[in-house]
């Protein structure tokens, strides 16, 4: 892995760069902390130290929503290619979106490959950016606090600088395009680094205890503390949308105006009332406490029997996002009976 230095002063030129990739989303300040994921044109708008933004990247790969097919009654539908996104860069992931991005591979092609998701994802171009934890970070119990690869280039500042990670031969030809942009590593640089490694280590305050986490939920399947949360959820679905690994969807039929016939595919939750309702109107997960356990125990007991590793990296979106102030990391301490 090849390692240079970029000035602060020539970062907006590098953004500016890269949207000879693809289409450059970014993060954006929408209000005093509250950070979007946009397209942007004005580089300046770019704030990659935003610890987290209100949606993930999944919506690069597979939109909220978008119509799969459409057409009259007696001719062949037409796929109008909403699902399809061409070349696109995302900058300023943190390692926790990269091990996200992992987790989607798994899941949309290990087995039944998504085509959609697919031919976004080749077309996706990585650049991240090194974060700062807060008090609703716990990626460092997960392990995803760094990623050593899953990216094109990273970025990690330093004092009036940036080092440079290239991870992949697409990272190398963006170097290649604006060599007058970066400077070999010094020896300085790799120390400041490795301070800045050890600083942000004891930054985290936030802890999950996950040793043996999937056998304690197999224990704790009964366990009253389903109930209790069952009681305080919502079922709003806030914690799926804005997780970055959660990808529960949905397939519908509507006719739109000019009898028109369309296929859409949206974003759905677990959590929904009506999710696992199926033929003959049996719903498996009628109750909330069910719904709320099914959840948490996809993210760290079925997915981890399945690829080996949870569902969850950490993020704190939706402990940011939750109405009633669910916070996971005291779930599973409950769980524990550490609480």
């Amino acid at each position: 892995m090849q390692t240079l230095r970029l000035s602060d002063h020539l970062l907006p030129e590098f953004v500016e760069s890269l949207k000879a990739w693809g289409t450059l989303w970014a993060p954006v300040e929408r209000a005093p902390g509250v950070f979007d994921l946009e397209v942007i044109d004005d580089v300046r708008r770019a704030r990659p130290d935003a610890l987290r933004t209100i949606l993930p990247f999944k919506k690069l790969l597979l939109k909220p929503r978008f119509t799969m097919l459409t057409g009259r009654l007696g001719e062949i539908p037409e796929d109008p290619g909403e699902g399809r996104h061409g070349p696109q860069v995302f900058f300023g992931a943190h390692a926790c979106d990269i091990h996200a991005l992992r987790i989607l591979d798994l899941l949309h092609l290990s087995n039944f490959q998504d085509s959609y998701y697919l031919e976004n994802r080749k077309n996706l171009m990585v650049v991240g950016y090194g974060c700062w934890p807060d008090e609703r970070c716990f990626c460092a119990s997960l392990d995803t606090s760094t990623a050593d690869d899953g990216f094109d280039l990273f970025l990690t500042p330093l004092e009036g600088r940036m080092l440079v990670s290239v991870g992949s031969s697409l990272g190398d030809d963006v170097v290649r395009a604006n060599p007058h942009l970066f400077e070999p590593a010094t020896r300085q640089d790799t120390r400041e680094y490795m301070e800045r490694l050890g600083a942000r280590r004891k930054a985290f305050t936030l802890s999950l205890d996950v040793t043996d986490l999937p056998y304690v939920l197999e224990l704790k399947r009964e366990d009253p503390v389903w109930r209790e949360i069952g009681a305080r959820c919502l079922c709003c679905g806030s914690c799926s949308m804005v997780c970055p690994t959660c990808s529960c969807f949905n397939v519908v039929d509507e006719l739109v105006p000019q009898s028109v016939g369309q296929r859409v595919r949206l974003w759905d939750s677990c959590l929904f009332r009506d999710y696992a309702v199926v033929a003959g109107g049996h719903n498996f997960r009628a109750d909330r406490a069910d719904r709320v356990r099914n959840r948490y125990y996809h993210k760290q007991e079925a997915f981890v029997r399945e690829f080996g590793v949870p569902s969850c990296v950490g993020c704190g979106r939706c402990i940011e996002n939750c109405p009633t102030g669910i916070n996971v990391v005291e779930v599973f301490g409950h769980v524990r009976g550490d609480l």
